[in-house]
């Protein structure tokens, strides 16, 4: 386990690539389970990552730590940014993307819909160019991004139907190959917010390393 801060109040990991967030169907090992073995304590699950991301994640070690904190996160105080590294150019330096999703229950998958479809739900996010390169597999873009909703999928939907798919992401980028074991390039790297208890601001990062964010390796040193 990667932690990256602990109190009485609080406990910020890095989530590794593949590990659920908290136990699934599939009974494999979860973040969750792990760090309330290792706490001997229950834990406040205050976000999720999907499986196959990592990154930041924040935990609550009380009650009181985790009704502040979701507030928190519900109004917007809780500021999370991802780094993507994404198959295709972004149309600019920095942008938004604004759609209307719609949850497949059944796939476990979103799709951008009508604003006027039954379900659909808005999703809103911010983003920016880091840098962009030419490979053997057309041009990857390394992006940074922040939500301003939290919807199922959000940035892996999204950024597929502008057609800058996310590396890896063969949920969503139905061109990737097949071949082989990948995570996909999408990494919780940063997350700002206020103290429960003490009201003091925290700042916690951890940067990605493996493929295809190494290719980016100069440019996340300047992050």
């Amino acid at each position: 386990m990667n932690i990256l801060f602990e109190d009485a109040f609080i406990l910020a990991v890095v989530k590794p690539q593949g590990m659920p967030s908290q136990a699934d169907k599939t009974g494999d090992p979860d973040l969750l389970s792990q760090l309330e073995a290792y706490t001997k304590q229950p834990l406040g699950l205050l976000h999720r990552l999907d499986r196959p991301v990592g990154g930041v994640m924040l935990f609550a070690k009380t009650k009181e730590a985790e009704a502040s904190l979701s507030k928190d996160l519900q109004e917007g105080r809780l500021h999370k940014k991802y780094l993507a590294v994404l198959c295709g150019r972004l149309p600019a330096e920095q942008g938004i993307l604004e759609d209307y999703l719609l949850k497949n229950a059944r796939t476990n998958l979103s799709e951008v819909v009508s604003k006027d479809r039954k379900g659909a739900k808005k999703a809103i996010l911010h983003y920016a160019r880091i840098a962009e390169q030419e490979t053997d597999m057309g041009w990857l873009t390394l992006a940074e991004i922040k939500l301003e909703t939290g919807r199922h999928h959000q940035i892996r939907v999204q950024t597929s139907h502008a057609g800058v798919p996310i590396w890896g992401d063969r949920k969503y980028h139905k061109n990737f190959p097949k071949r082989g074991k990948t995570e996909i390039a999408l990494w919780s790297y940063q997350l700002e917010g206020v103290h429960p208890k003490t009201k003091a601001p925290f700042f916690f990062t951890a940067k990605p390393e493996k493929e295809p964010f190494s290719i980016f390796a100069e440019e996340l040193k300047e992050l």
